[in-house]
Parts: C-alpha cells; sequence; structure tokens
C-alpha cells in the first residue's frame, strides 16, 4: 500500500534535510528535481535533463548533478553519466511517498531515456508487468537486477531476491553463449545428436531402463575440431543453452572453461580442476540432496591445500622425501580421484532431484588451440588427471574443442573420439544468409556458391552484403563493387576481413586497424604512440588516443577485451588479414613491427615483453638480438601465435619454451641444438610423464656433446627408477670424456649424481672419492651454494672415511659465510641442514644464518608437519639450561604448538644475540634436525648460471 500523498514543498523539505551528500554547502533545492529526474534514467546526459515538475529552470543542470552521479560504465565514449546509487536509492524512495509509480512515469516521460537493458526493464516494472525469470537472458537478469539494486523490491513488484539470485546462478553457467547462438543459427543437427548421445541426455522416466542398459562404463574423450570461425563454441552452446533451457529432457551438471583463461594452467591439472568445482558448486541443488555434495566439494578443496602443501615440501632441496617423482606421481593421484569422486556426490544430488540415481558430469574444454603447440609431454599430465578421475567417477564426459585435429600422441593410454566440424550444407547456408537478411535466393545461392558454408564467413559476407548492391555482380556487370564474386577462394576470407574493415565508420579507426592489425594488442598508448605516426593519422594527443580507442573497442567483430582493459585482436580475424598485409605492405608491416618493439623497450611486464618478442620473432632478428630480453613467464603469451612465425624462430623458440616441433626437424637437428631441443621435452617427460618417459626420449639418439647436459637428467632418471647402476654407468661416460673447458656446472652435477648412486649402492668410497672432487670443482663456481651442498653431504658420510670431518667443517663454515642475501633466502631448507652438519662448534656461523632460514622449520611446527614428541623430547635433554623448563603435554593441539612456537622462536632471538650458554646453539641444530631432511633425490644449488634457459625454465620438482 503506498503512502500518503506529500506535497511538493514537503518532498522538498525532505530531501533537503537528509540529503548527505556536500552537507557543509549552500545548496538550493532547486537542483533536486534535476535529481528526480536522473534517478529514473540509468544513464545520462546532464545537458538534456528535464527538470521534475518543470522546476529549477534557472539551474544549470550540469553543474547540479555532477557531484552525485558518475561516469556511466561503457558509455564514456558518449560522455553519459548516472547517478551514484545511494543518491538514487534516496531520490526513488521520496517519488514513490510523493506519488507511486504514476509520479515515477511522469518524471521519465519528461525525459528522454536511452534504451539500454536496465531501462527497458525499469519501464516494465512501471507497467507493472510481471518478469517470467525463466525467459531472461543472462544479460536480461543482470539488468533487472539493477532494478534490486535500486531499492524497487522495497515497493513489490519484483520476484523473492533470493529467488532471482538461484535464477541467475544457473543462468550465468550459460551466459558465454547466448551472444553466439541466436535466432540466426541453423542446422548442426546431426552434430548436435552427437553431443546428446555422447552425454547420455535422456529423459528421466527411462533413465533407470538405459542406466541397467549401458551401465556406467567411461567413455574416452570427445575432441570438437575444425577451423576458426567454422562454429565450434555456438555448437557446444547450443547444446547446452538447449540442456538449461529444458531441464526436463535430462538435467546433468557441467562447466565449460577456455585454455586462454588466466587461471588454468595445462602443466598444473590441479588448476582447471579448482575452475571446474567452482562452476559445479553453483549448479548443487539447494536442501537436503546437495548437502553430500558440498560436504564433498569442502573435502575436495582440502585436499587441495593439502597437495599444495606436499608440492611445496616437494620442492625443497632438503626434504624428507627419497623419490620426489613417486611421491608427486602419489599425491596427484589421491587428488584426482578424490575430485572424481566430488563428481559422483555432485551427479547423485542432480540424480535424486529428478528421480535418477546418477547423471553425468559435462567437463568442455574450448580453445585447446591455445594449448595445442606445446611439447606433448606437458599433455601427459592432463591426460592421467582425467583418467585418475574418470576412474573413480566412471560418467565424467570430456569434451575437448580446438581449431587443430588432434595429435595422435596426445595420450598414450586412451583414443580420443574425433568430431570434426564441417561446413554448413548448402541449404543451411542459404538458411543462415536468410536469417541474416539476405533475402534474395538468388544472392544468398551464388554467396555459398563462392564462399562454402564456413558460419564465419557466411557472416562476414551478409555484412558486406548488406551495404554494397551485389545484384548487379551476379548479372556479370565489371565493377570493383562487385569484388566477392571474382577472387580466388583461397583469399575470400581475408579480402571479406578487409572489406568489414572499410566499413568501419570512421576514418581514423579504420585506418588504426588496417594495417594496425598486424599488432597482436593495442592499448592507448599504442595508439598514440605508435600507429597514429605511421599510419597517418601524425601526432594526436592523449584526449584524440583514448576517443579512438573507445571506438575501436566498440568493433566487437574484430577485437576482444582482455583482463588489463587492453584490446586484443581475435585470431580468426587477424591471421587471414595479417597474410595480406605481409603481402600488400610489406613496408608498413615492418615500420609498425619496428616501432612497437621500441615502445616497448621501457617496460618490465611479461606481458608487454612477450609482445616485443613476439614482434622481434617476425622481424626475424637473432637469437641473440632476443636471448637478453627473455623473461620468465612470456612463453604463455606466445603460443597462440606460434603458426605465424618463420621456421628459424619456431625452432629458436622450442629450445626456450615448450613446443611441439614436428619430427623432421628433430631428426635434421645437429648435435647440440638436439639435445636442446630432447633436453626440454626430457624435463617436462619426468614432471608430467615420470622418469620412465625421459629414459625413452632420451634413447632416441645415443651420441652426446662431450659436456653434455642429458647426462645428468638421464642420471636423475635411473635414480628415481631406482636403478642407481645405470646411473654409475651414465656418469662414468660422461665423466670419461669431460672436456676441461667444458662446463663447469654441468660436471659438477655429474658428480653429484654420481656420488648418489655410489650411496644408493652403499659403496660409500667411491662415493667419498666422487664428493671429494666435487668440492674442488666447486671452488671455482660462481655460487658458494654448491660447495655448501657438496660439504655437507661429505659431513653425513659413515666413519672412518670422514676422519677429515674438522677440515670439511671448517670449509662449510667458510662457504657459509660467503652466502649472500637472496642465496640464503632461496635455499633455506638446504642450509638448515647444512647447519646441522656443520654443528655447534661454529657458533657465530649458526647465529648468522639460523634466524634467517628458520622459518620452514617454524611452518613445519606450526603445520603438526613435524612429530610433538620428537620437539619434547629435543627440549627435555636440554631442560638444565631452563628455569621454566617445558613442559611435555599429552596432545600436539594447536595451542600447544603455539607454545613450542613461541619457545623457538625465544632460542632463535638468544642464538643470534650470542648471550645464551653455548648449548643453547646445540638444542637449536637438533631442534632443526627433528626434520629429518636429506639431500637424497636432491638436484644440486647454485647452478643457475651455468643451465641454459629450457633449464632454468623446468618445473622445480625435476631442478631441484
Amino acid at each position: 500500500m503506498q503512502s500518503k500523498r506529500l506535497s511538493t514543498a514537503e518532498v522538498l523539505a525532505e530531501l533537503d534535510r537528509r540529503m548527505t551528500a556536500r552537507a557543509t554547502e549552500q545548496i538550493g533545492e532547486a537542483i533536486f528535481p534535476f535529481l528526480f529526474s536522473a534517478a529514473v534514467l540509468h544513464v545520462f546526459d546532464p545537458a538534456t535533463l528535464v527538470p521534475w515538475n518543470g522546476l529549477s529552470l534557472r539551474v544549470d543542470p550540469v553543474e547540479a548533478v555532477f557531484d552525485y552521479s558518475m561516469p556511466a560504465i561503457g558509455f564514456s565514449h558518449l560522455r553519459l553519466r548516472s547517478l551514484k546509487p545511494e543518491v538514487r536509492r534516496r531520490a526513488l524512495s521520496w517519488l514513490w511517498q510523493y506519488g507511486g509509480r504514476p509520479a515515477m512515469r511522469g518524471v521519465l516521460e519528461a525525459n528522454d531515456a536511452y534504451p539500454t537493458d536496465v531501462q527497458v526493464m525499469f519501464a516494465k516494472w512501471l507497467r507493472e508487468e510481471s518478469p517470467e525469470l525463466s525467459a531472461l537472458s543472462f544479460d536480461e537478469l543482470r539488468a533487472l537486477g539493477q532494478l534490486y539494486d535500486w531499492g524497487l523490491s522495497e515497493f513489490g513488484g519484483l520476484p523473492e531476491r533470493s529467488v532471482f539470485d538461484r535464477v541467475v546462478r544457473s543462468r550465468s553457467s550459460v551466459s558465454l553463449f547466448e551472444h553466439l547462438v541466436d535466432e540466426t543459427f541453423v542446422g548442426r543437427e546431426t552434430e548436435l545428436q552427437a553431443l546428446r548421445n555422447f552425454v547420455g541426455v535422456v529423459a528421466p522416466s527411462i533413465w533407470e531402463r538405459l542406466r541397467s542398459f549401458v551401465g556406467l562404463e567411461s567413455q574416452p574423450p570427445m575432441v570438437l575440431w575444425g577451423p576458426g570461425g567454422i562454429g565450434k563454441t555456438a555448437l557446444i552452446g547450443k547444446f547446452l543453452l538447449e540442456h538449461v533451457n529444458a531441464p526436463q529432457s535430462g538435467w546433468f551438471p557441467f562447466s565449460y572453461l577456455t585454455f586462454d583463461s588466466e587461471t588454468v594452467d595445462i602443466r598444473e591439472p590441479f588448476t582447471l580442476l579448482v575452475a571446474v568445482t567452482s562452476q559445479l558448486e553453483f549448479q548443487v541443488p539447494d536442501g537436503g540432496s546437495g548437502s553430500r555434495a558440498r560436504l564433498a566439494i569442502q573435502s575436495f578443496r582440502s585436499r587441495v591445500n593439502e597437495y599444495r602443501t606436499g608440492r611445496d615440501r616437494l620442492r625443497r632441496r632438503a626434504s624428507v622425501t627419497r623419490n620426489r617423482s613417486a611421491d608427486l606421481s602419489n599425491a596427484e593421484e589421491t587428488l584426482y580421484r578424490s575430485f572424481g569422486s566430488m563428481l559422483g556426490e555432485i551427479a547423485q544430488a542432480a540424480g535424486e532431484e529428478q528421480g535418477a540415481s546418477q547423471v553425468p558430469v559435462l567437463l568442455v574444454f574450448d580453445t585447446f588451440e591455445e594449448v595445442f603447440y606445446r611439447a606433448q609431454e606437458e599433455f601427459l599430465g592432463f591426460w592421467r588427471m582425467l583418467e585418475n578421475a574418470q576412474s573413480a567417477f566412471p560418467r565424467i564426459r570430456i569434451i575437448i574443442s580446438g581449431r587443430i585435429q588432434p595429435r595422435a600422441s596426445w595420450s598414450s593410454s586412451v583414443k580420443a573420439v574425433e568430431l570434426p566440424l564441417a561446413t554448413l550444407s548448402a541449404p543451411d547456408a542459404q538458411r543462415l544468409l536468410l536469417n541474416l537478411g539476405v533475402t534474395d535466393p538468388t544472392v544468398a545461392q551464388a554467396l555459398v556458391r563462392q564462399l562454402g558454408g564456413s558460419p564465419l564467413t557466411l557472416r562476414l559476407a551478409a555484412r558486406v552484403a548488406e551495404s554494397e548492391d551485389v545484384t548487379a555482380g551476379i548479372k556479370g556487370v565489371e565493377t570493383r563493387r562487385f569484388w566477392i564474386f571474382s577472387v580466388a577462394q583461397s583469399v575470400v576470407q581475408g579480402q571479406l576481413y578487409r572489406r568489414i574493415l572499410d566499413h568501419i565508420h570512421e576514418p581514423e579507426v579504420r585506418a588504426l586497424a588496417h594495417p594496425g592489425m598486424v599488432l597482436r594488442r593495442v592499448n592507448v598508448a599504442i595508439i598514440r604512440d605508435v600507429l597514429a605516426p605511421i599510419c597517418g593519422l601524425g601526432k594526436i594527443d592523449q584526449d584524440r588516443a583514448e576517443y579512438l580507442f573507445d571506438s575501436l573497442r566498440r568493433e566487437h567483430a574484430l577485437v576482444s577485451i582482455e583482463s588489463d582493459s587492453s584490446l586484443r585482436y581475435r585470431e580468426e580475424v587477424r591471421q587471414p588479414v595479417l597474410a595480406l598485409l605481409m603481402n600488400d605492405k610489406p613496408d608498413r608491416v615492418r615500420a609498425i613491427q619496428e616501432a612497437v618493439v621500441i615502445f616497448y623497450l621501457p617496460s618490465e611486464t611479461v606481458v608487454d615483453r612477450a609482445e616485443e618478442i613476439y614482434n622481434r620473432l617476425m622481424l626475424k632478428q637473432t637469437g641473440e638480438d632476443i636471448e637478453g630480453r627473455w623473461l620468465s613467464g612470456v612463453e604463455n603469451f606466445l603460443y597462440s601465435s606460434v603458426n605465424e612465425l618463420p621456421v628459424e624462430q619456431q625452432i629458436w623458440l622450442a629450445g626456450r619454451m615448450s613446443i611441439e616441433l614436428p619430427p623432421a626437424s628433430y631428426q635434421l637437428a645437429d648435435l647440440s641444438s638436439w639435445e636442446r631441443l630432447i633436453g626440454r621435452k626430457a624435463l617436462d617427460a619426468f614432471r608430467y610423464g615420470g622418469p620412465k618417459e625421459t629414459i625413452a626420449l632420451l634413447k632416441q639418439r645415443s651420441d652426446r656433446s662431450l659436456d653434455s647436459p642429458l647426462f645428468a637428467i638421464e642420471a636423475r632418471a635411473w635414480l628415481a627408477l631406482d636403478f642407481p647402476r645405470d646411473a654409475m654407468e651414465v656418469t662414468g661416460r660422461a665423466l670419461a670424456n669431460y672436456p676441461a673447458l667444458g662446463n663447469r656446472g654441468r660436471l659438477a652435477e655429474i658428480l653429484w649424481f654420481r656420488a648418489q648412486a655410489a650411496l644408493r649402492l652403499q659403496a660409500v668410497e667411491e662415493a667419498h672419492v666422487t664428493l671429494e672432487r666435487l668440492v674442488e670443482v666447486t671452488r671455482n663456481l660462481t655460487s658458494a651454494l654448491t660447495s655448501v651442498q657438496a660439504l655437507a653431504e661429505i659431513l653425513a658420510l659413515p666413519k672412518p672415511l670422514g676422519a677429515a670431518d674438522e677440515i670439511y667443517r671448517e670449509r662449510l663454515a667458510e662457504s657459509l659465510n660467503k652466502l649472500s642475501d637472496s642465496e640464503i633466502q632461496k635455499e633455506r631448507d638446504l642450509l638448515r641442514l647444512a647447519l646441522v652438519r656443520l654443528g655447534a662448534d661454529y657458533p657465530k656461523t649458526v647465529a648468522r644464518i639460523a634466524p634467517r632460514v628458520a622459518d620452514g622449520f617454524l611452518q613445519f611446527l606450526r603445520t603438526g608437519l613435524l612429530h610433538a614428541s620428537d620437539i619434547f623430547a629435543t627440549f627435555s635433554k636440554y631442560a638444565h639450561i631452563f628455569r621454566n623448563p617445558v613442559d611435555n603435554p599429552n596432545d600436539a593441539s594447536p595451542p600447544q604448538r603455539e607454545i613450542l612456537e613461541g619457545a623457538v622462536r625465544q632460542i632463535l632471538k638468544i642464538v643470534e644475540d650470542g648471550k645464551g650458554p653455548p648449548e643453547m646453539t646445540e638444542l637449536l641444530l637438533d631442534l632443526f634436525a627433528t626434520e629429518g631432511a636429506s639431500l637424497a633425490s636432491a638436484g644440486l644449488a647454485g647452478l643457475d648460471p651455468y643451465r641454459e634457459v629450457w633449464e632454468r625454465e623446468a618445473a622445480s620438482e625435476v631442478v631441484s
């Protein structure tokens, strides 16, 4: 029920009393009518506001509302503004008190409203039209959500907020596809049915009978592939929209991920599982049927945290593990099976909601071309993740979509089901053109004959046909306007894109897009400093550059918006145009590439550096020119464009990032190039497939350069397989002919693994001789860390071979004191172990190093990874030096761990200050010893200066 009608004077008095903005200034009542008008408009031009009831005509409307409004998001190019939320809510509330919906309608009718989705929803609310939530698109739901933010739900006419939120949550899962799948979508019925059959979409009423017939057997992944613009994502979207819009046909949970997302990394499969879980969580039904599923989600997230903690421990050089590769593999399998179990609970909840025992869960991975060019070894972890999850829940259905036909070597144990997406049939292609506005059947048939059935190509052709008279061209009239019927098929698509560019309304924006499309990424500064001068616009100021950027951003067919608000040209548009540009305007292309390289030189960000390196590669600069510009992480922004680069540049890149080259490239490579190429693959195989995969790769070629990096990689793989004799053979072969002037870091690493192999074989004398040689080699290495590790290992050898302990301890203390701050921070776990083996006879060294490396020990103590009984036993040995001894409680609960942590911190402080008794240093080192760490299965520290880029970029689990 509406409140009593207020007089104008009463409304203005109430406004004057409540308005908080600019409270200290004298504000005339005359501005409030403008606020009323702005309150009923989603966005507005202040200069055209008509005040409520015709009041305040003497006030400048721009000045009146400026402080109470803000630039309207998405309308900055039109200089439109939007009222601040708190001001709008108050103004609408006062209008409601004054006269309800009729008052609001009156204000709205006096003003010209921009027909945004929000404005349309507001108009419907004013007409008291109740929205049917299930019929609204996601954009319409978001617009409706604004009305809740405006406070209109207080006045009735809107669905319950909880119901609205539930519908938004469901609709958001397919929001991406609503722009791709509209009324123009045609055909693809065969492919849609293939997807239905693959996923197992059936009516709930017959689900149980089919389930008993087909069982719960797993299916291999389906790979949907076809060239850019063929309609892969639209097909997936059509299938998922069909499912969401008609859940009675068999509802199932699903997730949709793209590999161009910054949050997922195929090298770290758990990141995909985390993203999938976040999407599926929104689809778990409310109430009792979903409670188990929500508990399973919580349990899986706990497993993820445990996995990440375990990974952190495996990255530590001094660790309790004896086989990093096996421990990591076991941890990942446990995580992946936990994920599968969670999917089973989610499927069970979904099935119970519709009267079935269990339903499938669909995982869609799109834009697979973003990772396609990676070395095949990096896919091993991805496939293993999917296989383990499916073994725990066989009803997982996996669809992988990309532009390129899958390689047979993607998975050694699973053969994917391929669904190549062909062009539309001629009738469907003509129907699409009809839907797009090409109503003349003769024109439509001619377009299909010339261009084929690619949906994207046909959409572009329809756009050109919309603005050009093509009828005469069909009848044979010779004129440049009718180009579309006279060019070769091989250049049709590129020419179409160029014609689209020609139809960009503003000439300056057209000049930026062509030839500016030679660049992959554009922002305001690039427009101002790079493109404008070269593309004939001359020197422009910041405002002009921002205007041109906003104009280009509205060309949705050409660009997409990146997370940093820059624009990236769509690959399916850019690549055909790029080929034309490089043929038609090579000098202009080169000028733009050279200018943008100079533009990026001052930047240190990974994204900018990747663009710089991409353009250097396109300019065919030498590896020496590019090497110094390489930054870790740039490779993630180069994969999608590998196929654009010259072959020589692809081979150079393969030595620095994971790229799968054709087999002939490996066969024809000289020995040093082959070692660099295969070495990267071998390290990837070690991490994602295991040491057996590494050995298989290295056996492809037996010859080695004298100081080959492959010797150490192979030795480590044999050790991970627990074949120390093979490791001894490899290292012996390497040492027999190692050159006097060879890479000293590689020599040190070979010696280290030989010593480890000897210890596995209990050949202590051989280990001692090898480590002594290693210590001598480390004298001339860049970092003292290598010497620290070698000496610490010698001190752990059994007596009497370690009879010269005191000499080694002195040298270890000397090496420890040479370490820089950065070296200490990098190898804290190794240094704790080194201090334990050094002993308490070097209190100054311990006092300098121990407080700076103790955080890992304290973390283990805090998280319960150390046995509390060991800690208490250590304290009890030194009870005589405490006035208040630490009690040994019966549990290791968090409060007790906090007490212990506090005690350790006090000891660290005493040792650092050097004011306590000598036993305090002994106690601290005994506490460090409770970690039980060793250097078994570890690599050698301090070798980065001697490694190539591909070695430094390898996963830490295989180099630390």
